[in-house]
């Protein structure tokens, strides 16, 4: 194992020049899925090293099979994909080879399936009667399942509030397991092995983890920190499908509720849960014994560890639920996406976040790979793991980038080779990726908007404010540049007045030149403000920015909208609207609109 986590690090140059720390604001969402960022150079260059490292490992490194794929934005279909090994092991016959289509135990992933069900049980009940009351992650637990209980002194010390999210960010307080083991480390007797586990997951209902839950004592209060708990999502669906069966007036079994709610609809056709059917079994991965290919996990597990799954349907749910800008209604909505992709606890490490159904992993990268004096900026990977019985798997998002991964690998145990471990697959991948699609989302940030802007003429909020190139008008123009992944607004000036330094001058007295915060020798950096109503006031195209102080250590958030002119328009914000003619900037405060001339090339620093 270490030497395949070395293997990976020495391939991906991690240890990359230190960057200097800095605020980047985030690309604007609507350009994640610009399909051409796929296209850039940057891009389709880390997609063959990646191919050429996976590649590598199967020289000497390991012999388990592996299954794995890129998922962009821009589109449902794979941006890239890699497969290697044997189907089959206990098996030779043609054809016997991991496809994107093959079919591995996911184990823990499941529970990701399990939270994302709460979203899809409330949204859809809401969307086919609005009286219903919703289900959402904020729900108490005690409101949609009332056998839900916990000994007396943890019910009244916050038990009775828990959250179906604290339950889907494992920060509920239950202990790990829904079944009771009896292992004794004193005298050895017990093994915690395949077979003695297998065995133990077999027998658990959802009725009888919510009964052991009821009698255990939880292992820390309700919210106090995050500790991982099958049982906490088997009960979390448990309260779906009580939720769901009372709406629909039958009884329905949250593995029923999956298939026709969630997987149906994205046509997941090689995800399931329990038994194998007969017509996936060819596609159905076999690791090397022992294994858990024939095991039946129990009902009251399934949601937690119990699903088998494919790179193809991965990657698919990964688009549509996680990446899409337009994610399929009413299984989830963009507010409810932007709720669930955020933190809601840390470790004391200070390093691992948990979020409703994800394992968040931070990676810094810097801006100009190589360079003493490059930023920095670190990246968020909402993602979660599973492993069981010889399978071990990996999906996850970045979505500040619109692009995610799934990574699924089965152990072949030959002696002398290495497991694949899909999270250290996973950060030497990132550490690949993450630059490169930084660099294509921050190009196409400079050809979409980038530029000379010139041609100014009046809004028409204000009559007669800005002179029109008619007139002859050439003091008038804007200078926006991209430089170390930042838009700068460097320039902005009417009828040959800098608004920039017009900011500057709200704070300045008649006697004293005040500090220059706006009108810099670099400018003002801009950030994505993506308030719905301000940008539908421009129509289709626009993107509404917002002015931040350039250089900045830490990201400004406590400034926002503080003065605005008679208009109610706030005076730190300009909008960029792409146009059937062009692309056009318009500052409401001065009432100009100018457009763009010449398109910047790459900035660089001299």
């Amino acid at each position: 194992m270490i030497a395949l986590i070395e293997a990976l690090l020495v391939w991906t140059g991690l240890l990359a020049v230190a960057a200097r720390a800095d605020c980047i604001p985030d690309a604007p969402e609507k350009l994640l899925a610009d399909p051409l960022v796929l296209s850039h150079p940057a891009v389709t260059a880390a997609f063959e090293e990646v191919g050429r490292n996976l590649s590598a490992l199967f020289v000497n490194t390991t012999r388990d099979g592996l299954s794995f794929a890129i998922v962009h934005a821009s589109t449902p279909d794979k941006a890239y994909s890699f497969n290697h090994g044997a189907l089959k092991l206990n098996e030779t016959y043609d054809g016997n080879e991991i496809t994107s289509d093959s079919i591995m135990r996911i184990a823990s992933i499941s529970k990701h399936f399990a939270m994302f069900s709460v979203l899809v049980a409330g949204s859809g009940a809401r969307a086919q009667n609005a009286t219903v009351p919703g289900l959402r992650l904020e729900t108490p637990v005690r409101e949609v399942l009332p056998e839900f209980g916990l000994p007396d002194k943890d019910w009244e010390n916050g038990g009775k509030d828990i959250t179906l999210g604290m339950l889907a960010s494992h920060s509920a307080g239950l202990p790990r397991e829904g079944y009771t083991t009896n292992f004794n480390m004193v005298t050895g007797f017990g093994k915690a092995d395949a077979d003695t586990i297998g065995s133990a997951w077999a027998e658990t209902t959802p009725e009888g983890v919510i009964e052991i839950t009821r009698k255990t004592k939880l292992m820390f209060a309700p919210g106090q920190r995050a500790g991982y708990s099958n049982a906490g999502i088997s009960i979390l669906a448990s309260a779906v499908a009580a939720y769901y069966s009372k709406i629909k007036g039958s009884s329905m079994s949250w593995n029923d509720f999956a298939a026709q709610e969630i997987l149906a609809p994205l046509n997941m056709t090689h995800t399931f849960t329990g038994r194998i059917p007969s017509s996936l079994t060819p596609d159905v991965g076999v690791p090397a014994f022992p294994h858990w290919a024939d095991l039946l996990v129990g009902t009251g597990y399934d949601p937690a560890a119990g699903m088998w799954s494919s790179a193809n349907d991965l990657t698919k749910y990964i688009h549509h639920i996680w990446l899409s800008p337009e994610p399929p209604f009413p299984l989830i909505t963009l507010p409810q996406r932007r709720l669930t992709l955020k933190p809601n606890s840390a470790l004391p490490d200070g390093t691992q976040l948990v979020g409703p159904g994800w394992e968040i992993d931070l990676f810094t990268i810097p801006t100009s790979p190589g360079s003493s004096t490059a930023l920095s900026k670190t990246y968020a990977a909402y993602g979660k793991a599973g492993d069981a019985g010889g399978w071990h798997a990996w999906m996850d998002v970045v979505p500040n980038l619109g692009y995610g991964i799934v990574v699924l690998a089965q152990e072949a145990r030959e002696e002398g080779f290495a497991r694949i471990v899909p999270t250290a697959v996973r950060d030497a991948v990132h550490a690949i990726l993450l630059p490169a699609f930084a660099s294509a989302v921050a190009e196409r940030t400079r050809q979409r908007f980038g530029g000379w802007y010139s041609n100014g003429r009046d809004g028409g909020v204000i009559a007669e404010q800005v002179p029109g190139a008619a007139a002859g008008n050439t003091t008038t123009y804007a200078k926006v540049e991209v430089e170390e992944q930042i838009l700068y607004l460097r320039e902005l000036v009417v009828n040959g007045t800098s608004a920039l330094e017009g900011l500057d001058r709200l704070g300045w007295t008649e006697e004293e030149e005040g500090p220059r915060f706006w009108s810099t020798d670099v400018g003002v950096a801009l950030t994505p403000a993506e308030g719905a109503a301000e940008n539908e006031e421009f129509g289709p195209g626009a993107q509404v920015w917002r002015m931040m102080l350039p250089g900045l250590d830490k990201c400004d958030w406590w400034d926002f909208d503080g003065y605005t002119d008679q208009n109610g328009w706030p005076l730190s914000k300009v909008v960029l609207a792409e146009t059937e003619g062009g692309v056009e900037l318009r500052y409401p405060p001065y009432d100009v609109v100018l457009e763009r001339i010449q398109t910047h090339k790459r900035y660089v620093s001299e």
